[in-house]
């Protein structure tokens, strides 16, 4: 009686344990999540521009990014799909437009994200293992799931349709219904829709899966692959058809060219020092303290046994190598083009340190017991304090940035723009955020310009200046030069410098006007 009251006081403490873990995690996430939420990121470039379709759609009935001459059907209508799109202009029509409203679209996927990554870490191990893979994965800095889950971009809801879809097709392997299979070519589809980058990861993926299967693991049906395959090219297709065929005003003609043009980008790049900055990148200490390469390594043993098990860690494998290889060898080096790998990877990092320690087990009294016993148990104490401040000391990072955010520039000229310039003078910028932010007439530059100013930077290509030339053509009653603007030299101080004069300067942003 006595054994099964202490085993019952022991059971009650355990629950009561992970009740409170439980909870202190929700607080934690939502915090995160939440607090400062239009004050931290600060908007910029890519959020600007994605912000611009939402806005127009619900102010002109139209989905397209906009500028002084008209609508535009290429540029940010192609990066980032509806599935982002369309819930935000729905949260603009019945609260009104504004950053909050926006970003409370992407928190939504955020924490749906999360509870999907949590479901398929559990399918993959135990409930312990599950908390430490989520910790890293929403801790890391390499991933900056925080960073991207409170902004308008395309990554976090993305990867929540890619781990939706491996929940599901994980749950039933090998004999996976036809209409589950359609719901994981659907979830993957769907991915691919709303972050168009991510077909280059998962196509191949589910390609060398089915390979990987017919020729070595043999462990579920050819449907398996084929069917969710299917679904993903057939959803990317017709996206992309309904892009050329429906979104421009033009001919079919007109619209590819146009399309041509605005998907020109920095995806397809191949420069020996850019690879050597990605790979830089990889082993630094933001991602996971330089443990990825050892944990993806070890990901390989994973693998390799012939049973559901290790083909479902061989699948993951496979979509992590091919991100990081793509990443590598044809990217510019954002390392937000590996977002999906390093996520993935995390998975991995927790169940490296989880198989080290014996389940993150440590017995504080075997200490005690001699030179052996300190010798294998001070390996463990030490390979988790590892794993403690590969989660806490980034968490406080980030918890520091949301608490503590830097002054809000582009709030700061907003206000001073609706106070100080008309709303129907011409103001030429490349900055645009602000064409969300205020709805003064600003003329952007031209999508293709994009693909010029990346080339300019990462491959010391032409300035895109050399080929813009609206100001000193249009004359434009004002410019005002941002942080992107200025990066690219997109607006030279000496063109500048013979018709305009400075008007003001805040933060990163200067408004110049027309001399009369």
């Amino acid at each position: 009686m006595q054994i099964n009251v202490r085993a019952d006081k022991a059971g009650i403490n355990s629950l009561s344990l992970t009740t409170a873990l439980l909870a202190f995690s929700v607080v934690c996430v939502l915090f995160l999540a939440l607090y400062n939420l239009t004050e931290y990121p600060l908007t910029w470039f890519d959020e600007g521009s994605h912000l611009h379709v939402p806005k127009t759609l619900v102010r002109f009935g139209e989905y397209a990014d906009y500028s002084s001459e008209g609508f535009r059907y290429y540029g940010p209508t192609i990066g980032v799909g509806p599935t982002v799109m369309l819930p935000i202009a729905g949260m603009f029509a019945l609260f009104g437009i504004g950053l909050m409203q926006a970003r409370l679209v992407i928190v939504f996927y955020l924490l749906a994200a999360i509870v999907a990554f949590y479901l398929l870490a559990t399918q993959l191990g135990s409930r312990r293992l599950a908390w430490v893979a989520v910790a890293l994965f929403v801790t890391s800095r390499g991933v900056s799931a925080f960073e991207y889950g409170r902004q308008v971009l395309g990554e976090v809801p993305g990867l929540f349709f890619i781990l939706s879809g491996l929940v599901v097709w994980f749950s039933a392997w090998e004999r996976a219904s036809w209409r589950r299979l359609m719901v994981v070519g659907a979830l993957l589809g769907l991915a691919v829709v709303t972050k168009t980058q991510f077909f280059i990861v998962l196509a191949p993926t589910l390609a060398l899966g089915w390979l990987a299967n017919l020729i070595y693991y043999r462990t579920a049906p050819q449907r398996v692959f084929i069917v969710p395959g299917l679904l993903l090219g057939l959803f990317f297709g017709l996206w992309q058809s309904y892009v050329v065929v429906f979104l421009g005003p033009g001919a079919v003609s007109e619209n590819l060219a146009l399309y041509r043009a605005a998907t020109a980008s920095a995806a397809t790049v191949f420069d020996f020092n850019l690879m050597k900055r990605s790979i830089g990148e990889l082993l630094s200490l933001k991602v996971y303290l330089g443990w990825l390469i050892p944990a993806l390594a070890y990901g390989v043993f994973l693998a390799l046994p012939r049973r559901r098990e290790g083909g479902q860690w061989g699948l993951l494998l496979i979509l992590v190598a091919v991100n990081l290889i793509w990443y590598i060898v044809a990217s510019v080096s954002w390392i937000r083009y590996a977002f999906p790998a390093l996520a993935v990877s995390s998975l991995f990092v927790a169940r490296f340190f989880n198989d080290l320690t014996d389940g993150y087990k440590f017995d504080v009294g075997a200490l005690r017991q001699g030179v052996e016993a300190l010798q294998k148990h001070g390996v463990r104490l030490a390979l988790l304090a590892t794993l403690a401040v590969m989660a806490a000391l980034p968490l406080a990072q980030t918890a520091a940035e949301i608490t503590f955010p830097a002054f809000n520039a582009p709030k700061a000229m907003a206000d001073y723009l609706d106070h100080n310039v008309p709303p129907t003078a011409l103001v030429e910028t490349w900055e645009p955020e602000m064409g969300f932010l205020t709805d003064h007439n600003y003329h952007f530059p031209p999508q293709g310009a994009l693909y010029e100013s990346v080339s300019y930077i990462w491959l010391e290509k032409t300035p895109p200046a050399e080929n813009y030339h609206f100001v000193q053509e249009n004359f434009p009653e004002y410019v005002l030069v941002g942080v992107f603007a200025r990066w690219v030299n997109m607006y030279p101080a000496d063109k500048l410098a013979e018709h305009y004069s400075l008007v003001t300067t805040i933060g990163g942003y200067e408004l110049y006007t027309l001399e009369k």
